[in-house]
């Protein structure tokens, strides 16, 4: 990292003594600080199609087989790209083959649904921001979100809305006139379909007041939920009012997927779930002290205006160096700064917690000495991600198996729309967890919801604890719990399969238990 900032380095005719610049690269610079451009990388630019680039997009697939496809077959596009693929045209490359090759078109397929469907973290604020503006328009009597990001779906594709007005058409040229409202690709009576600018297509629908609550409910779904339901009434003032003249408790939306909640309603055993409001703390947070943007204090303050009784300050441990991974010293350090600062707070206990790296061979990252002073150990796994499934697994089971470990963070390593989960034999992770009494995150950060709502209700109905986190690195993401207690949800989570719905006594209560061998 250079000391100085590039300009002042330039101003100062100093460019000529950062290592490895010479004068071709230092006019390069000079260029690009005086015009904002660099002719070169223009030139660059021009000699490959943007669909050359995006191929480089997919996994699996660097500049290098890119550069290939494009000279050899004049391939600059993802549909030229699928179509040799299929054809089995992309075989006789040099270094391709036909293993090659099919794994390429794999990975395109999975690239392309990525694209299609992104995190509901990232599409959430924008459909929300959308209903509040129809709930304020004097002529609309309510307004709300539908869909699968109503369901809280972990990706989602569109944006569906339903509003109730008398008056539908002038509440959807008003919607129209918004900034983020794009093109519109269909047009009916009370209903528009549009793009947003930021890529979404937005399904609005706008009926007179006393048909709201099914136009809500229809479109909402699932189509599965909503099939198994069987014919709905002709009017209802809610959808309570729907399910009740059905015979049938009111079900949230999360669990309207056809997963046995209609049998669960007929049946009285539709589960408690847990809210927000349930969470007493959280487990597992980050500050300046590793790869955070806030300070012990600021987090605590944070936490604590949340309403938290507690926080686990879990900075990582020293392999994870990308992150600032804390050494054995420092992070006694950091221990010790910890409990000072208890002692200063009021309305709220800091736990002395890391993230801990789980190495290759399952060992930890830092030696059972230094593990047993912490309260809180979350083990996690940042590398080799492409280990088989077997040796994954028994890799997480050491872990598991440790005195000291009391959760695994993100426990598939999956990152939606960019990373699926590593190979695991997840059943026997469930299984050893069960007996040792580890816990299993679920992370709210919107880009990870790991774990997956149907791992998290495998792990409840083997009786392992759960814990929703929001592994914050900084204040703001403090505010993400809500995410994973929307994943919780659907995986028909109840305040008692929660760790941090526990109250603080209890907590270290649970925390300080002698775990099973």
């Amino acid at each position: 990292m250079l000391p100085d900032e590039i300009e002042s380095l330039a101003a100062s005719g100093q460019l000529l003594k950062v290592p490895a610049v010479g004068k071709a690269i230092a006019g390069k610079v000079q260029q690009l600080l005086t015009t904002g451009q660099m002719e070169f990388l223009e030139e660059l630019r021009r000699a490959v199609p943007p669909g050359v680039r995006e191929l480089t997009q997919v996994p699996g697939l660097g500049a290098k087989t890119a550069a290939l496809l494009f000279a050899r077959l004049g391939i600059a596009s993802l549909d030229q790209l699928e179509l040799a693929a299929r054809q089995g045209q992309l075989r006789d490359l040099p270094g391709v083959g036909v293993r090659k090759e099919a794994l390429i078109l794999e990975s395109l397929t999975k690239f392309r649904d990525r694209i299609r469907r992104v995190p509901v973290g990232a599409v959430r604020p924008v459909a929300e921001a959308l209903a509040d503006f129809l709930r304020r328009h004097p002529a609309v009597r309510q307004a709300g979100v539908a869909g699968s990001i109503r369901r809280r779906q972990e990706t989602v594709e569109d944006i569906d809305l339903a509003a109730a007005s008398e008056t539908p058409e002038a509440v959807i040229e008003a919607l129209l006139q918004l900034s983020i409202a794009g093109d519109v690709t269909e047009r009916a009576p009370g209903q528009v379909r549009f793009t947003t600018s930021l890529g979404r297509t937005v399904d609005v629908v706008v009926v007179p007041p006393a048909e709201y609550a099914l136009t809500l409910m229809r479109m909402t779904g699932s189509s599965e939920h909503l099939r198994a339901l069987g014919p709905l009434p002709q009017q209802a003032e809610s959808e309570e009012a729907v399910y009740a003249a059905l015979g049938l408790p009111y079900i949230v939306p999360e669990l309207r997927e056809n997963l046995g909640e209609i049998e669960a309603a007929r049946g009285g055993r539709l589960p408690g779930l847990i809210t927000v409001a349930d969470l007493r703390g959280d487990l597992h947070v980050h500050t300046r002290a590793s790869d955070g943007t806030a300070t012990l204090l600021e987090m605590a303050e944070g936490a604590r205006a949340l309403g938290h009784q507690y926080l686990a300050i879990c900075d990582h441990s020293p392999s994870l160096a990308v992150a600032g991974g804390l050494s054995v010293e420092r992070m006694r350090t950091h221990v010790a700064e910890i409990k000072k600062l208890n002692q200063l707070l009021k309305g709220i206990r800091l736990l002395c917690g890391a993230e801990v790296d789980i190495l290759k061979d399952g060992s930890l990252d830092y030696p059972d000495a230094v593990l047993a002073e912490l309260d809180v150990v979350v083990a996690s796994i940042h590398s080799h991600m492409n280990l088989d499934a077997t040796v994954q697994t028994e890799r997480l089971l050491r872990a598991i198996a440790s005195p000291h470990v009391d959760i695994i963070g993100h426990p598939t390593g999956r990152v939606l729309a960019r990373r699926d989960p590593y190979p695991l034999e997840f059943e026997r992770v469930v299984e050893a967890c069960a007996v040792t009494g580890t816990a299993l995150e679920i992370s709210a950060s919107p880009a990870r919801l790991d774990l997956s709502d149907v791992h998290a209700r495998l792990a409840i109905g083997r009786g392992v604890k759960l814990v929703i986190n929001t592994d914050a690195h900084s204040v703001p993401e403090l505010g993400l719990l809500e995410h994973g207690v929307g994943q919780a949800r659907r995986a028909w989570v109840e305040p008692g399969h929660v760790v941090n719905a526990m109250g603080l006594d209890e907590l270290l209560a649970w925390l300080s238990k002698e775990k099973n061998a």
